[in-house]
């Protein structure tokens, strides 16, 4: 990388400015690969099937998403070259409010449009993972590049988490997410909703109420959905003795096996996937069984773009 010591030095104070989460204004990232696929239909390039191509790709919105750490974004361009980025797309407004609120996305991050990153209102911002690219870090020195910081503090540390989850998670098949967690995750809200509200709970829904992670392991059509209990989050659900110590095993246990049922029965007929419901707490997993096959399962968790 050759830089005059001047523009080193700007280049050193641009990217200390510079961390996970912010937007900066490129016109295009280049995407390489062989034959034909989303990305030539996308730039209208006609290839043939075995052809080695690289292709131009333009933002919409024209900003693309920081997904460098920030240690490695201010680390030494001689080390560390390149910034990773993916764009900032525009998705309508009903899948936007669906990321704030609804199941986690691997794929979409929505960002807030407070703004002016949302042109009208029909078309919102979000990260986007579909592509993924390397920006080096002297483009930053560019007139035309400009540098936006839209999230806060909590808005930032729920990205970098997302970014993480993506990158680390254990994968599973997509038809998993939409034949299987689609229909349990909706099952298990429901129950959650219900435990607030009612009187008398089940200890179905004490289950739910009681279940601070969801962790699911697949494999092939095999589902397994972990629900993590603590002893206080039992406690708080009533799922706890508090005079021996210990855990309400057997009423524990019926409601596992009646909450598999239930789940079970809602799946998508002839999808072919078995699924299990198991309780846990974390304190009796092994470690290479909860880091090499389980996967967070958030349901509906925190609004990624809540200020707090």
């Amino acid at each position: 990388m050759s830089t005059t010591s001047t523009g080193r030095g700007k280049l050193d104070q641009l990217l200390r400015t510079l961390r996970q989460g912010d937007l900066i204004s490129l016109g295009a990232v280049t995407l390489v690969g062989a034959g034909r696929s989303a990305a030539t239909a996308a730039a209208h390039a006609d290839v043939g099937d075995d052809t080695l191509w690289s292709v131009t790709v333009d933002s919409e919105a024209g900003w693309y998403v920081v997904l460098s750490q920030d240690c490695d974004i201010v680390r030494d361009p001689d080390e560390e070259p390149c910034i990773v980025v993916c764009p900032l797309v525009y998705v309508s407004a009903s899948r936007w409010q669906q990321l704030r609120t609804g199941p986690y996305s691997p794929r979409h991050f929505p960002f807030p449009d407070d703004k002016g990153l949302r042109p009208d209102d029909v078309r919102w911002p979000a990260a986007s993972l579909l592509y993924i690219s390397s920006v080096d870090k002297t483009a930053l020195l560019h007139d035309s590049v400009r540098q936006l910081s839209p999230l806060t503090g909590p808005q930032r540390a729920r990205f970098g988490r997302w970014v993480a989850r993506r990158f680390g998670r254990s994968a599973h098949d997509d038809l998993v997410e939409r034949d299987v967690l689609a229909a349990a995750g909706a099952r298990i809200r429901s129950l959650s909703k219900s435990f607030g509200k009612a009187d008398s709970p089940t200890d179905v829904m004490r289950l739910v109420a009681a279940t601070e992670e969801w962790y699911v392991e697949a494999t092939d059509r095999n589902v397994k959905l972990h629900a993590v209990l603590t002893a206080a989050s039992a406690n708080a659900a009533g799922l706890w003795d508090s005079k021996k110590g210990t855990w309400h095993e057997q009423r524990i246990n019926h409601a596992i096996k009646q909450l598999r049922d239930d789940l079970a029965k809602r799946l998508p007929a002839g999808s072919g996937y078995a699924l299990n419901v198991y309780a846990t707490s974390l304190d009796v997993v092994p470690a290479s069984q909860y880091v090499a096959a389980w996967s967070v399962w958030t349901l509906e968790g925190e609004d990624p773009l809540a200020d707090e």
